[in-house]
């Protein structure tokens, strides 16, 4: 939500890397099937390859401390380096934030997850039984972030964002505000999906059978508008953690997020979510256009969902022959926790 003395910012262009291709346009089509676990053939996932590092925008002896999950994000973050350094910015006027929900190190074995799940009160010595040694020496989630902000030339503002379900908002949100209260001139929000592991099901057992995706996103946000960029009109977080509450705390997520435009919902013609989700469907009336999120096609991709979902945002508006004055992403994750971003197309702009 932007104050009286807040400057606009603009998503000026976007990379995503997933299932379906590492192109948006890429999203617009049918994706691979999900496929069988290595380490559990009863379970299916959209899982990825490993990707090359960009070795014109970072070193490659980095590639002995990173695991997809980073290469992933590195691979991203390379696609936006020429838009990021046609700005022309002073390193230190260009933020950094993101969204990484796990340490980017190699998880725990299958048999420590079942060994652990048969018997829950002996966790630590499951655990220590079937861990290889040295396991815990893995590089943390900062070390991506710097190896982001050596090879882009990012010295200013830096958040990261850890929890699994709302760290891309969190990373987006800290972005918009680092912008719009003029702290940065540029922001460079780089996200991931979790590994798929056997620890990412011990974590979340009540959703194991839930159809998760591994991927990555960058958004190149700035303070400058473009003739086919999207301003961030407004971006809001909520939690409930009881499910009869859910509905309402969504009506508020979504009013704040419409606050600054002073709109109402009925003044919104596009919306991208979850189709399948009953109580996100109810939320809105017939005079919106209800657009899927990319979970069917690519999965579940955690804490950065929402980033895919806004630079897929990006890519139709730049291609469409009508822009489309508000488009409003609206997230939802299982454990309950409620992301709104509304983009407000160039035709509201003076550019």
């Amino acid at each position: 939500m932007y104050a009286s003395n807040q400057r606009p910012v603009y998503l000026r262009a976007a990379t995503v890397l997933n299932a379906a291709g590492d192109h948006c346009a890429d999203l617009l089509h049918a994706a691979p099937a999900p496929q069988p676990l290595s380490f559990d053939a009863s379970r299916e996932a959209f899982c990825l390859g490993t990707p090359k590092l960009a070795g014109k925008v970072f070193e490659r002896k980095i590639l002995r401390g990173l695991e997809p999950q980073g290469l992933r994000i590195l691979h991203c973050a390379a696609g936006l380096a020429e838009a990021l350094a046609a700005l022309e910015l002073p390193a230190q006027r260009i933020v950094l934030t993101a969204a990484i929900p796990e340490v980017d190190g190699p998880s725990t074995s299958w048999e420590a997850v079942q060994a652990i799940l048969e018997q829950p009160e002996q966790l630590l010595v499951q655990f220590m039984a079937h861990t290889p040694p040295m396991h815990a020496l893995t590089l943390l989630n900062s070390s991506v972030m710097a190896y982001v902000a050596q090879g882009l030339g990012c010295r200013g503002a830096m958040g990261g964002f850890c929890s699994q379900s709302n760290a891309g908002v969190d990373a987006l949100a800290e972005a918009f505000h680092s912008l719009a209260e003029g702290r940065g001139d540029a922001a460079l929000v780089v996200g991931s999906s979790p590994n798929i592991s056997p620890a990412l099901y011990l974590r979340e057992p009540a959703q194991a059978q839930r159809l998760y995706g591994e991927g990555a996103a960058a958004l190149l946000l700035s303070h400058r508008a473009s003739a086919d960029a999207l301003r961030i009109a407004g971006i809001a977080r909520g939690y409930s953690a009881n499910a009869s509450q859910a509905a309402a705390v969504a009506g508020r997520v979504i009013a704040q997020a419409l606050r600054a435009e002073r709109l109402t919902l009925g003044d919104v013609q596009q919306v991208v979510c979850d189709r399948r989700d009953p109580l996100v469907v109810s939320l809105f009336g017939p005079e919106q256009t209800l657009l899927d999120s990319l979970q069917p096609r690519v999965g579940d991709l955690g804490a950065g969902q929402l980033l895919s979902e806004a630079a897929l945002a990006l890519y139709r508006q730049q291609h469409a022959a009508q822009p489309v004055a508000y488009t409003l992403l609206l997230d939802r994750s299982q454990a309950g926790h409620w992301g709104a971003v509304l983009l407000a197309a160039p035709a509201k702009e003076a550019v």
